[in-house]
């Protein structure tokens, strides 16, 4: 089993942060969702997103607090899975970069 590099995984999650803070469409959307639950984009980093061919969304925001809140949108953008993770290896499988997002935690979070 190949590991990702640790230099692409840093480079992914600073990409998928990025994007979430400053992208437009549909990264608006994420911004959205954080917003409504009282989450500022500019303090949230998102460390995994996988879309799928119906337009859901699936993946993993890492907040000031370090722990990973994993969520689940369908096509309409309703949240169906909105959750905190204590044991960030349950996430290894769809989401590598989680820990490589808490290590850049304090760098990327103000």
């Amino acid at each position: 089993m190949a590991f990702p590099r640790p230099d692409l995984l840093e480079q992914e999650v600073r990409e998928l942060t990025e994007l979430l803070r400053h992208g437009g469409d549909p990264w608006g959307d994420l911004r959205a969702l954080l917003d409504e639950r009282g989450l500022d984009p500019q303090n949230t980093i998102l460390a995994g997103l996988i879309e799928g061919e119906d337009e859901s969304s699936y993946g993993v925001f890492v907040t000031r607090d370090d722990v990973p809140l994993v969520f689940e949108t369908a096509r309409d953008r309703s949240v169906l899975r909105w959750e905190r993770v204590a044991d960030v290896a349950a996430l290894a499988d769809d989401f590598e970069a989680v820990p490589t997002a808490l290590a850049l935690r304090q760098e990327l979070i103000a």
